[in-house]
């Protein structure tokens, strides 16, 4: 079942993004106001090469049940 923040996140981040679907970790700093890249790396599902993608980011924001 989706949560049912989910595509209130994904509408955002796209927005912000100009429909950018794969985000960088300063990407994600400048969205969230996260200023330290360790955090964002500690927080979110960062891919090896430091990316994640907007539908990944905006899921890693629901919150969990």
């Amino acid at each position: 079942m989706e949560n049912p923040y989910y595509r209130d996140n994904l509408e955002q981040i796209l927005a912000f993004t100009q429909g950018r679907h794969l985000l960088t970790n300063a990407d994600v700093r400048r969205f969230t106001g996260i200023l330290d890249a360790r955090t964002v790396k500690r927080r979110y599902p960062m891919s090896p090469d430091g990316t994640i993608s907007a539908a990944t980011l905006a899921r890693s924001m629901c919150p969990q049940k």
